[in-house]
């Protein structure tokens, strides 16, 4: 759901961003520069400060603080990386709800929207109430985990912005993937492994299924198999109120579940796994004028001959 951002009064923006992009570094001096003249106060990742005062020779140290405490301090969260970049914000802001104003210092950046040259003009159009607020579905996955000798398996749970997913980890040979929703039987896939994904997801490793474009709006899950042995075992689109249970049989030793690409856990046969809403949304912020449409034509080029670049 879509609705104008506010910015509140005394606005205290918060910084974080991908150390492995050497352009954060020089994209955040540029970024407090613009805050400084137009007294915002933020606040800064303690590492990213660490590396400007390096590089750029610049001193954030009385602005500084470990990334778990950005989000409590600050209203909006500015993440500087890519799309990535931006699934780790998410986690990192959780349940707080602080909207996430991404710029894209990747390749594609269907969520980190914004380029480096779109920063000072950007912060104007914020102040200025021209960005919505766009809230995502989370995904939850719940699944028991193996403890240690001294200590019984525990229920774990994880968290996705994008996706959940749940293959064969390094296992040379299918798996079989028995799924439910909302505990009738749809069909057990042998496949490499699931991709279960929001329509923030639907982009990423859904679409690379052979799974649909989902609009942020739609209330629904993707469930898209992983190079299926059988060719009629198609995606399937359930409301996001539904559960899905999934239970993995594999003559190998593990599985493996991830969210995001990022958090996962190893598990041996027979697992299953609980996948459902999460009860907290992630909140973007994006330009009141780049529409979902226009975003899938420029990322995904639609509607450009790639014959007319070639000689004749």
């Amino acid at each position: 759901m879509k609705k104008k951002f506010t910015p509140p009064p005394n606005l205290s923006m918060g910084i974080l961003g991908n150390l492995d992009k050497p352009s954060t570094c020089e994209t955040a001096f540029e970024l407090i520069k613009i805050l400084e003249e137009r007294k915002i106060k933020f606040i800064i990742q303690s590492e990213i400060a660490e590396q400007m005062k390096s590089r750029c020779g610049y001193d954030a140290d009385k602005a500084a603080v470990p990334s778990s405490e950005v989000p409590k301090r600050s209203d909006v969260i500015i993440s500087l990386g890519g799309d990535g970049t931006i699934l780790r914000t998410a986690k990192i802001v959780g349940e707080l709800g602080k909207p996430i104003l991404g710029v894209n210092l990747g390749k594609l950046g269907f969520l980190a929207e914004l380029n480096f040259d779109e920063l000072r003009n950007s912060i104007d159009e914020l102040f200025k109430g021209k960005f919505n607020l766009e809230e995502r579905t989370v995904l939850k996955a719940v699944f028991q985990s193996a403890g240690s000798k001294e200590q019984d398996d525990k229920t774990t749970t994880i968290f996705a912005l994008n996706d959940i997913v749940i293959d064969k980890a390094s296992s040379p040979r299918m798996i079989d993937l028995e799924t439910y929703v909302d505990s009738e039987y749809l069909i057990t896939y042998r496949a490499d492994g699931i991709v279960l994904s929001t329509p923030t997801g639907s982009t990423g490793y859904c679409l690379s299924t052979g799974g649909p474009i989902i609009t942020p709006e739609s209330r629904v899950i993707a469930i898209s198999p992983i190079s299926p042995h059988t060719l009629s075992a198609r995606p399937v689109i359930v409301p996001d109120a539904s559960e899905i249970r999934i239970v993995v049989h594999s003559t190998f030793k593990h599985v493996m579940i991830s969210a995001d690409g990022q958090v996962s856990s190893l598990l041996p046969p027979p697992a299953e796994f609980n996948i459902l809403l999460a009860p907290h949304k992630v909140i973007l912020l994006r330009k009141s004028k780049n529409g979902f449409f226009n975003l899938l034509r420029t990322k995904l080029m639609w509607g450009i001959d790639i014959r007319s670049s070639e000689g004749s």
